[in-house]
Parts: C-alpha cells; sequence; structure tokens
C-alpha cells in the first residue's frame, strides 16, 4: 500500500470541491503557530484550537514554533473543515516515528478546545465533494452517514475525538460505530416548501397552457405567461411543481448541499424545490454573491422551479442576469478574487401583466396605461431573454363554465418522469433537451433533410435568430420524448415550429 507523506482536507469553491495538502513543521524557536496557504479568519482562529488540542493531549510545546501550509498556496481558503488535518499534520511533525497514513486518505472535522471532532458549517457537501474527488479513505466526526450508502467503495470511518483517531491511524482497537453518540451535521429543518400546490384537473380551461407546462417540465424548457390580473398564471405556476418527476438520490444529495451552503432551510425532500422570490429581490440574490459567495434564488431552485411573478416589476438588470445560467445551467458569481459557479439547472416559469395596470388587450376592463408607460414595462424584458424562453403565452380569462382536465397531476408526472428517463439514457448523463450541449445533442438526435428544410424555411419567414432555430430542434426532441418516440417525428416538428412562431408574434404583439 501507498503510503503519503502529507495530511490531505477538502475545501470548497461555490459547489465545487478541492483537494487541500497540509504540511508543517516544529522547530526551537519561541511558542508560536503560524498558518499560510491564504487562510481566513476563521482558519487563523484554528491556531488556539491546534495550541489547546495540544495541550490537552499532553504534548510538550515549550519553545517550539509550529508552521503550518495549506497547498495549493495561491486558493484561499475558508472555514473549519482543516482543524483536524492540521493538528494531525502538526502531530506528524512532532513524532519521532510518524504515523502510516494510506494513500487517498482525507480528514474533514472541525475541532473543539479538548480535541473532540465536530460539525461544521456546509459539511455534507464537503464530504460528498471529497467522495467525488476520489478519496477512499474519509475520516469524519461521529455524524449520520446514510445519506452517503450509495457510495459503497468508499469508507467513511466516524471518530469521537483525536486521542481515537490517533489509535485507529496506529492500528489499534477504536469504538464501533454502535458506540458513538451521533452529531446532527447541521439543524435538519423540515421541509419548508408549504405552498399548497394545485392538481392539474382541478383548473378550467387553459389547455394550451397545460401542454406547454407538460412539455416545459419533460424537457427542462422555459416558460412565460401573459394576462390580465386573475386569469391563472400564478395558479397554472403553483400546478406545474406537481408534474415534476421526482429527485433522484444524487439529485436529493446535491440540492441538500446547495442549501447548506446558503444556509438555507431545506429537508431531504425528494420532490425539487420550488422558490418564487418577491420582485424586489436584488441582483445578488438572484444570482448568488457576497464576499463570501453563496448561491442565490437560481441556484436554490436547482433541479426545480424558479417562479418569477410579475416579472415586469423586476429591474431589467435581474432580468437580464438570467440569460447566461437559462442556457448553461450555471449560475456564475465573478469577484476580484476570482469566481464561483453554483448549479442552476431550473424551469424557470414567468408571469407578468401586459402593462402596469394589467388591462392592455382586455376585453372585460380597459386599460390606463400610456403607450410610453406600456412598452417601458414590457421593454424589461429583452429580445435575448425572450430568445431563451420556449414558450410565451398570452393568457385569457376563462369562465366557470369552462371545462377542467380529467388528467391528474400524478398521471402527468409519468409522463414526465418517463421523457426525462429516456434523455439521461440518450446523452449518458444528468441533462434535458433544453441545456444539453450542441454538439451532443447533434450527436444523439437526428432530424431528416425535409424537416431541417422546412425548420429553415419557416425560421427565414418569421425572421427567427439562430438561438430560436435551435430551440425549435431541442423542443421537437421532447414532443417526441412525451410520445414515446425514438425518432423526432414531423408531427413534433410541426408542433415546435407553432410554439415558436406563437411565442415569437406573442411578444411582438405585447411590444406594439
Amino acid at each position: 500500500m501507498f503510503i503519503s507523506n502529507y495530511i490531505y482536507s477538502v475545501g470548497m469553491s461555490g459547489l465545487s470541491g478541492q483537494v487541500i495538502r497540509v504540511e508543517a513543521t516544529v522547530r526551537e524557536d519561541k511558542e508560536q503557530c503560524i498558518i499560510i496557504g491564504l487562510p481566513d479568519v476563521s482558519i487563523k482562529e484554528s491556531r488556539d484550537r491546534i495550541l489547546n488540542c495540544l495541550h490537552a493531549l499532553k504534548e510538550d510545546i515549550d519553545m517550539k514554533k509550529i508552521t503550518i501550509h495549506l497547498s495549493p498556496a495561491d486558493v484561499k481558503k475558508q472555514g473549519t473543515s482543516y482543524d483536524a488535518a492540521m493538528l494531525l499534520a502538526v502531530l506528524q511533525a512532532m513524532a519521532k516515528k510518524p504515523l502510516e497514513i494510506p494513500d487517498k486518505t482525507c480528514f474533514i472535522a472541525a475541532l473543539t478546545l479538548n480535541g473532540e471532532l465536530t460539525t461544521f458549517h456546509s459539511m455534507i457537501p464537503t464530504i460528498h465533494q471529497a467522495i467525488l474527488l476520489g478519496f477512499k479513505r474519509i475520516y469524519i466526526p461521529p455524524i449520520e452517514i446514510s445519506l452517503f450508502a450509495q457510495a459503497a467503495d468508499v469508507e467513511l470511518i466516524r471518530m469521537p475525538d483525536m486521542p481515537s483517531l490517533l489509535s485507529h491511524l496506529a492500528g489499534k482497537t477504536s469504538l464501533f460505530d454502535d458506540d458513538l453518540t451521533l452529531l446532527q451535521p447541521e439543524i435538519l429543518y423540515e421541509d419548508t416548501e408549504k405552498i399548497p400546490h394545485v392538481c392539474f384537473s382541478a383548473i378550467r380551461g387553459h389547455e394550451e397552457a397545460k401542454r406547454a407546462l407538460l412539455l416545459a417540465a419533460a424537457g427542462g424548457h422555459h416558460v412565460l405567461m401573459s394576462g390580465p390580473p386573475g386569469c391563472g398564471k400564478s395558479l397554472l405556476a403553483n400546478a406545474f411543481h406537481t408534474i415534476l418527476p421526482d429527485l433522484a438520490h444524487d439529485e436529493i444529495l446535491e440540492v441538500y448541499s446547495i442549501y447548506q451552503m446558503a444556509k438555507q432551510a431545506r429537508s431531504l425532500s425528494e420532490r425539487p424545490p420550488f422558490r418564487s422570490p418577491h420582485h424586489s429581490s436584488s441582483e445578488g440574490a438572484i444570482i448568488g454573491g457576497g464576499r463570501y459567495p453563496k448561491p442565490g434564488e437560481i441556484s436554490l431552485a436547482h433541479r426545480g422551479v424558479l417562479f418569477l411573478d410579475e416579472l415586469g416589476h423586476f429591474p431589467r438588470r435581474v432580468i437580464d442576469t438570467l440569460r447566461q445560467p437559462l442556457e448553461s445551467g450555471f449560475a456564475v458569481v465573478n469577484r476580484v478574487e476570482g469566481s464561483d459557479q453554483f448549479p442552476a439547472t431550473i424551469n424557470l416559469i414567468a408571469a407578468t401583466n401586459p402593462c402596469p395596470c394589467g388591462y392592455y388587450g382586455s376585453h372585460e376592463k380597459y386599460c390606463t396605461c400610456g403607450d410610453k408607460v406600456r412598452l417601458k414595462y414590457m421593454q424589461k424584458i429583452t429580445g435575448p431573454i425572450i430568445d431563451r424562453v420556449d414558450f410565451v403565452l398570452e393568457m385569457k380569462n376563462q369562465g366557470v363554465l369552462a371545462q377542467s382536465t380529467a388528467t391528474t397531476s400524478e398521471e402527468l408526472r409519468e409522463l414526465t418522469a418517463a421523457a426525462r428517463d429516456r434523455q439521461r439514457i440518450r446523452y449518458g448523463a444528468n441533462y434535458t433537451n433544453a441545456i444539453v450541449p450542441i454538439k451532443l445533442f447533434e450527436e444523439k438526435t437526428h432530424f431528416t433533410s425535409a424537416q431541417l428544410a422546412k425548420i429553415e424555411t419557416v425560421s427565414f419567414q418569421e425572421k427567427l435568430s439562430s438561438r430560436s432555430t435551435i430551440k425549435i430542434l431541442r423542443l421537437a426532441r421532447t414532443i417526441s420524448d412525451v410520445a414515446g418516440d425514438d425518432q423526432v417525428t414531423d408531427t413534433a416538428v410541426d408542433e415546435a415550429l407553432q410554439w415558436k412562431i406563437s411565442a415569437s408574434r406573442t411578444h411582438s404583439s405585447l411590444m406594439r
């Protein structure tokens, strides 16, 4: 077995893990402990914890200068996850015969003053990233580890304190898991999604909108609904969540990790998240940010729904920041020190009134807005955003005589789950048709010459952009997936063209 000369831990940058190598030197000098390698304030405070733990372990540190180095040295590090690794590196440097630590072993734990291993903020995502980085033996505090049950080839070793950890590394008997008093990794909140979601079968009329929402859920597409107040936009958006398929185990862990990073309440629920930020939310609240960047609303909605109600009331700058995440599935937070990337694979459901008073084009009430006021209101929703939205629906009020569909949300959820399973198998990864890289999409999806010629002709006639043309191809693939067809059919292409033509014309009519 290869024996490592260094102590390894794992740090977080955004939601991505990075291997951190810890080394230490101890020499005769004035008693001091220095940590180098761009540590933040929380790591600098580890000096006192390490010194107290050394005293608790009866180590002689009189006239000893301890220098601890965290590398890579040019990457800023934060948090208390390196405490145990740093203390172990010091003990290794002081020992006459250092412990033999197997390769691919890392240590992820904070310390108390008396040497107990304890939890820290963002511990679950850190452990998850350690597994993804290829570590085979991970020493952690005594926490519940059922979350990681599927990582069969990884040994998660729970230790209560440093003496037990050192004893285990020396090959001596240690506590059995049954003897450990388990700590909570962090407060495990109850599910906060208390919004009463509506079943699709209870909504009267709006058959076209229901079809669009089914396709959006199946392929990860985005929807904009425009209409007068009370026509059913918010009702349909709340019902949309009920037709999304349940999250897989790795998705549950991924979403829970994002909420831990953001210090937001989230249970280990298999249902996708549903986020509905207020229109007064800032750019940082939507995309993410801060001195130590945290995920924003678009990442908290990862694998779920971001519902932007009253889109016309959002600042234009905030709406424009959605461009890149909608296409890539990632939100990038840029700072002077560097950039962090958070996952943001969402279904965007946006709703807006056609004007500030809400009644432009309505037959029920007269619109009191002037043309300039109305255009200023709608111009916040720019062309590049509309290009990234697959469905632009013009909603009308439905009378009490309108019929409700007999199809329930559970039945529609089965259709969307089956369609997404086809996409995972086709692309060999957890991609939806809406965000799969274009090269992979073209490799796995084939259109006939007649279909491509028709799409090109209609795109030219309707003056659609190249991005809109690609959206038609992606949408046609989703329509075929919902129908259970292996190949893209002519019917699917025709329907996709109709949806995109309708979206273009609806947006143009709202801007006149």
